[in-house]
């Protein structure tokens, strides 16, 4: 029978309109939620039954559109993590989570948007009330005593205080492997490090798209020699417990140049200092930008990319020639 124990084992907690919302991971939509009560928020044991009774429920379809399409899906990567810790089974405890440090963030990537950007909302010029940066503060009410997992994302995480706090209040730290999705712009403080090597491993997920102008135009307004500077910082400077990785949104902007990307990969970072192989990850673009059914997507890509080119004074055509060739994209909008 099919199964997820992240149903079971796994809670993501973010802020939607101030207010707390939980779902079972990241990728799983989050319903509104008074307070975190992991065994019996109503949400979780209607995702639990279904399971149980062997559904796929509709908030699990990211994972089953991945997998029927070849794909390694979130609970396919999930369900190995718990097999290797012996942890495999639908006992409800708390033994990982997601947490979602809020929207302060100092880009406005173009795959990205208002909620999980606060430079997008300032660029979009959203009434003042509607860009505050929204804090998550909502581990202070959780029982952490079984923790062993906590993905950081955003957001950039790096820039959080909040989650600085967080990682103080944890008890057991050399039980707890932490991961963070980061852009890669964003040196940790000392604090941080000295936090860091408290904890059995810590994981950096890097973004990196793309490489030079393209990268910058994906990752506005990042500076491509700043980030390269920082990858080799963290593997010049990072304690021997952390890890590294990139992970490559793959769309209409980048897909002709991963190669290009991953040749660079291979030669600059390759392997940490300790000599530890670091992973090249891969996963579609969703949204504007995905590449499936893009020609069919031809009108709303070039309305978005140009509204884009004119607020920052960029060029997509320029920067991305390929695309004017591809399939219907022709030089007829050039």
């Amino acid at each position: 029978m099919m199964t997820c124990i992240d149903i079971f084992k796994n809670i993501n907690i973010v802020v939607q309109q101030n207010a707390l919302a939980l779902s079972p991971c990241c990728i799983s939509p989050s319903r509104p939620a008074e307070f975190i009560d992991f065994e019996n928020n109503k949400y979780l044991v209607e995702l639990r039954q279904k399971i149980n009774n062997g559904e796929f429920p509709l908030a699990c379809s990211s994972c089953k559109n991945a997998e029927d399409s070849g794909s390694i899906s979130r609970r396919q990567g999930s369900n190995a993590w718990y097999k290797d810790h012996n942890l495999d089974n639908t006992t409800v405890e708390l033994i990982r989570m997601d947490y979602w440090t809020g929207d302060t963030c100092n880009l406005a990537c173009v795959i990205c948007d208002p909620r999980n950007s606060s430079v997008w909302k300032q660029e979009l010029g959203l009434p003042v009330e509607l860009q505050k940066s929204a804090v998550n503060q909502f581990w202070k009410t959780l029982d952490l005593s079984k923790i062993q997992f906590i993905h950081f994302n955003g957001g950039e995480p790096l820039l959080s205080k909040e989650h600085v706090k967080f990682l103080h209040a944890i008890e057991h730290k050399e039980n707890v492997h932490l991961n963070y999705n980061t852009n890669g712009t964003i040196l940790p403080s000392k604090e941080l490090l000295n936090l860091w090597e408290q904890f059995k491993l810590v994981q950096l997920d890097f973004s990196i798209d793309d490489i030079g102008k393209r990268f910058e135009y994906q990752r506005y307004p990042a500076k491509w020699d700043q980030v390269t500077d920082n990858l080799q910082w963290y593997i010049d400077n990072a304690p021997h417990n952390c890890m590294f990785a990139t992970s490559t949104s793959v769309g209409i902007l980048n897909h002709s140049n991963i190669e290009q990307l991953n040749k660079w990969l291979q030669k600059n970072f390759h392997t940490t200092r300790f000599t530890d192989p670091i992973e090249h990850r891969q996963q579609s673009t969703v949204g504007t930008f995905a590449l499936k059914d893009a020609d069919k997507r031809k009108s709303r890509i070039i309305a978005t990319l140009d509204s884009i080119d004119r607020r920052r004074g960029t060029n997509w055509r320029a920067t991305f020639p390929e695309l004017l060739s591809y399939r219907s994209f022709d030089h007829s909008i050039a």
